[in-house]
C-alpha cells in the first residue's frame, strides 16, 4: 500500500478513486480540503486524534453557515496512509456549528469533547469504498438557524440568486401591514433545504445589521450606513455640548432625518430621547425604529404605520429630500417657533447617485432611480456655482444634499446646531460649509472601517453652528479609534481647506497626428471602451497623466475617458510631482480621505530642484506608473520614454543630474533588473522596458502543483530584485518626497 508524503498527493488520488472532478466541481472552497454534494472532507496523512480533526471541520461548517453557504449534512475525516474514513453527522453538532470561532480553524482543537460515535470505513476494501461512494453522492444538508452572525451572508446569497428580490422578500415581518410576503427566512422556499424558519415576529434582533440586509439597489439608494455603538457614545458628547447652547427657557428638538434603526439615539438618556424627532426612508428600518424607540421619542415620521405611503420598500412621506418632508407639519411647527432650538444629529448616507442605473419595484418591474429628481437635488443644483469647488457630482452625493439642506432649511439662529457624520470634503474642498456663516465648535475623526466599510478611512463627526469662525481658531479634530470595545484617542489633526483644485495643474495639449487608440488602467490597448478624447501620436508627446486612475497610462496613449492631460518633452519634468502626490501611500487610516490634492501654492514646488529630481527618480523607476512600450497596429512602435533604457527621454535627463548615494543605489538595482529581464523568454528587443512592464510581462510564474495557492516564479532572482526595488523606492519616497508634498501643498 502506497505511503503518501503530502496530503495533496493523497487527496488527489482519493478524488480520482471516487470520480470527483475537483477542478471543475467547485470542491476546493473556503480553505477546506473539499466540499462535495452534502459532505465536507478533511484530509490528514495520519489521523491520530479523531476529535481534534473533527473540531477543525466543525469550525469550517460554522464559517460556511456565517457566509450563507449550505452546511453539509456529513463530515468525512480521511486518514490517507491508513485508508480510513471517519464519518459523522453534522446534526449531532448543531450547537457547536452555531457558534462563532475566532482564529485559524486548524489550531487550538485539542480537548474537543465528542459524545457521538461515528462510522469508520476502510476505503481500500470494496465494501468500505462502496459505502463511502454512497455517502459522497448524498446531497442532504443541515438546516441551520438564522441569527445575527449569519443573516448577512444568507441575505447576500439570496440577492445574488434572486436579483429582482428586495429586503421584504427576504426578511418579511409578521407584524407588518405594508409588505405582501412573509419572507424567505420565515417561510423558506429557495432555501428550504438549508435553513429553519425564523420564528420571531419582528426583525428587531437584526437592528444593527439592517443596512447590510438591503438588496443591491437599495444599498446604493440608501448609501448603506451604520454607526457603531462606541462612536455613538462618543458623539453624544457633541449632542450634550449642543444642548448646553440652548437658551434658557427654550424648548429644543434633536432631529435625525436618516435615523435608520436608531443607532445614534439609543445611547441618549430618556430626557434627551424625549426631544428626538426621527425618520427613516427604508420600511423595515422604520419598523425596527418604531418598536425600539417609538414610546421614548417625541415623534417618528410618520407616527403610525397606517400613515406610511409605501413604495418598493421605501416610505415616500419620510423622504428627507422631498418637498413634502420640508413641509411636514410635525417638524414645521418647531422650525417656525423661535423659542425652539433645532439640533440636527445625523449620519447621512454616503453615495453618488450617478452610479445608480436601475432596479425592480415590488411587482418585479424594472425601473430607474428617481433620486436626481428630488426637490432638494433640484434646489441645490440651482445654486451649486456658489460653492468653492463644485460640479454636478457635488449635488449627486447624498451626504452633501443632507448637509446643504440641513443648513438651508432647518438651522435659523446662532444657537441651533448640526452634528453630522460625513467625509470631510463638504467643508475641506467643496465649500458647502464655509467659515463666513458656519461656526466650528468641536469634532472627532472616526475610523470608517467600523461603519461596515470595506477599508479603514477617516470619517469626521463635527458639531457646527452659525456664526463666523474665529480666524485664530483651528478646525481641529480629535482622532478616535475603537479597540477592544472602547474608544481611544490617538492624537489630533487640523482640517485645512482646499481653495484651488488639483485639476488646475492640467495643461491643454493639441497635437497634429491623430489616432483612435486608447488604453485601460492595466497599461494595455483598450478595444471595448468608447474613446472620449482625441489621441495624438506626435513625437514630442511622451505620456498621459490620468487624474482619475492616479497613473500614467500607456506611454503616449490617453486613458479611454480622457480625464487627464498629455505629458510632453517640455512639461513632463515639472509634472512628475503631481504623479508622486497621487501615489501618497496613506499608511494610516486617518490620512485616507482626509488629505486631499491641492494646487493652493500653484507651481511653487517647481523652484525646488532637489524635489523635482526626487520625483523624477521615483516616477521612472516605480512599478506603479503603468508605462509600457507597445507594438501598435501596422507594427508601429510606441516606446516608453519614461524608463532608463538607452536613448529614452528619461535616460538623457538622468545624465544631467547629480545623484546621491540612495539614487545611485536605486539606478543600480534597476540596471540589474533590466539585465536579467533581457534573458527572459518573453523579452522583445524592439521594446524599451520600465519596471512596470518588466514585472507584468516578463516576471512570469506558474502554479505549484502541490499547492495551487502558491506561485513559483520562473526567474526567482529577477522577482527578488523587483521586490527589492519596490521596497527601496518606498523608503526613498518617505525620505525625499513625502514631507515636501505637504510643504508645497500638493497634498493638504
Amino acid at each position: 500500500m502506497k505511503n503518501y508524503k503530502t496530503e495533496r498527493e493523497g487527496q488527489i488520488e482519493f478524488f480520482d478513486q471516487f470520480g470527483i472532478n475537483y477542478q471543475e466541481d467547485g470542491v476546493l472552497i473556503d480553505y477546506t480540503d473539499g466540499v462535495y454534494n452534502g459532505n465536507i472532507l478533511e484530509f490528514k496523512l495520519n489521523i491520530n486524534d479523531v476529535n481534534k480533526v473533527l473540531f477543525q471541520s466543525i469550525k469550517y461548517l460554522s464559517r460556511m453557515r456565517i457566509k450563507g453557504e449550505p452546511v453539509p449534512a456529513n463530515i468525512l475525516l480521511i486518514s490517507l496512509n491508513s485508508r480510513k474514513c471517519y464519518i459523522f453527522e453534522s446534526k449531532n453538532f448543531f450547537r457547536e456549528i452555531h457558534k462563532t470561532y475566532i482564529g485559524s480553524a486548524s489550531t487550538n482543537n485539542e480537548g474537543f469533547v465528542n459524545n457521538y460515535k461515528g462510522k469508520e470505513w476502510d476505503y481500500s476494501s470494496e465494501i468500505g469504498a462502496n459505502n463511502i461512494k454512497k455517502i459522497l453522492n448524498s446531497k442532504k444538508y443541515l438546516k441551520i438557524e438564522i441569527d445575527e452572525s449569519c443573516i448577512v451572508g444568507w441575505a447576500e446569497k439570496y440577492y445574488r440568486e434572486n436579483p429582482k428580490a428586495q429586503k421584504g422578500d427576504f426578511l418579511g415581518d409578521e407584524k407588518g401591514t405594508k409588505n405582501t410576503t412573509i419572507g424567505e427566512i420565515r417561510e423558506p422556499v429557495k432555501f428550504k433545504e438549508y435553513i429553519l424558519p425564523y420564528k420571531k415576529e419582528s426583525n428587531e434582533k437584526f437592528k444593527y445589521l439592517m443596512d447590510k440586509l438591503n438588496d443591491s439597489l437599495h444599498k446604493r439608494d440608501l448609501g448603506a450606513f451604520y454607526t457603531p455603538i462606541e462612536y455613538c457614545k462618543k458623539a453624544v458628547e457633541l449632542v450634550r455640548e449642543a444642548i448646553k447652547r440652548v437658551p434658557k427657557g427654550n424648548d429644543y428638538i434633536i432631529l435625525d432625518r436618516c435615523a435608520g434603526t436608531g443607532n445614534l439615539e439609543v445611547v441618549l438618556s430618556d430626557e434627551e430621547l424625549s426631544h428626538c424627532v426621527l425618520s427613516t426612508i427604508e420600511y423595515f428600518e422604520y419598523k425596527v425604529l418604531l418598536e425600539r424607540l417609538g414610546s421614548k421619542v417625541r415623534a417618528i415620521i410618520p407616527p403610525i404605520e397606517s400613515q406610511v405611503v409605501y413604495s418598493a420598500g421605501m416610505i415616500n412621506n419620510a423622504d428627507a429630500m422631498s418637498e413634502e418632508y420640508l413641509n411636514n407639519e410635525t417638524i414645521k411647527r418647531y422650525i417656525n417657533n423661535k423659542k425652539c432650538t433645532i439640533i440636527l444629529y445625523e449620519n447621512p448616507p454616503y453615495n453618488d447617485t450617478s452610479s445608480i442605473t436601475g432596479g425592480y419595484d415590488e411587482d418585479g418591474n424594472k425601473h430607474t432611480t428617481k433620486n436626481k429628481q428630488t426637490y432638494i437635488f433640484k434646489k441645490m443644483n440651482e445654486i451649486k456655482g456658489k460653492f468653492r469647488n463644485s460640479n454636478i457630482s457635488t449635488v449627486r452625493d447624498f451626504a452633501n444634499r443632507f448637509i446643504w439642506s440641513g443648513f438651508e432649511y432647518y438651522l435659523r439662529q446662532k444657537t441651533d446646531s448640526y452634528i453630522v457624520f460625513a467625509p470631510i470634503k463638504y467643508y475641506k474642498s467643496l465649500g458647502i460649509i464655509d467659515d463666513d456663516d458656519k461656526k466650528f465648535i468641536k469634532g472627532f475623526l472616526f475610523n470608517r472601517f467600523h461603519f461596515h466599510a470595506p477599508t479603514p478611512m477617516a470619517t469626521p463627526c463635527i458639531l457646527w453652528s452659525y456664526g463666523k469662525l474665529d480666524k485664530k481658531k483651528k478646525v481641529e479634530l480629535s482622532i478616535v479609534d475603537i479597540k477592544d470595545g472602547n474608544t481611544i484617542e490617538i492624537g489630533k489633526c487640523d482640517v485645512k481647506k482646499i481653495n484651488n483644485s488639483f485639476n488646475n495643474y492640467q495643461e491643454k495639449v493639441i497635437g497634429k497626428i491623430e489616432d483612435n487608440i486608447c488604453c485601460n488602467s492595466r497599461g494595455e490597448i483598450e478595444t471595448s471602451k468608447k474613446l472620449e478624447t482625441k489621441c495624438y501620436l506626435d513625437n514630442d508627446i511622451i505620456g498621459y497623466f490620468c487624474l482619475v486612475s492616479a497613473s500614467f497610462d500607456l506611454g503616449r496613449l490617453p486613458y479611454f475617458n480622457g480625464r487627464g492631460f498629455y505629458l510632453t518633452i517640455d512639461n513632463y519634468y515639472k509634472k512628475l510631482p503631481l504623479f508622486c502626490a497621487k501615489k501618497y501611500p496613506f499608511d494610516k487610516w486617518y490620512e485616507n480621505d482626509f488629505y486631499f490634492l491641492s494646487s493652493d501654492k500653484r507651481e511653487e514646488y517647481v523652484k525646488d530642484k532637489t524635489f523635482l529630481k526626487s520625483c523624477f527618480i521615483y516616477s521612472i523607476l516605480t512599478d506603479q506608473n503603468h508605462m509600457k512600450s507597445l507594438i501598435m497596429p501596422k507594427n508601429k512602435l510606441v516606446q516608453n520614454e519614461l524608463c532608463l533604457e538607452k536613448g529614452t527621454v528619461a535616460n538623457r535627463q538622468l545624465s544631467k543630474l547629480r545623484l546621491n548615494k540612495d539614487e545611485e543605489n536605486l539606478i543600480a538595482i534597476y540596471k540589474k533588473i533590466l539585465k536579467q529581464a533581457k534573458k527572459t523568454k518573453k523579452y522583445n528587443k524592439k521594446l524599451k522596458y520600465g519596471t512596470f512592464q518588466i514585472d507584468k510581462d516578463l516576471n512570469t510564474w506558474h502554479v505549484n502543483k502541490e499547492n495551487e495557492k502558491d506561485k513559483i516564479y520562473d526567474y526567482p532572482q529577477l522577482n527578488s530584485d523587483i521586490n527589492t526595488l519596490k521596497k527601496n523606492l518606498k523608503t526613498y519616497y518617505d525620505k525625499y518626497i513625502k514631507e515636501r508634498l505637504f510643504k508645497y501643498e500638493l497634498l493638504k
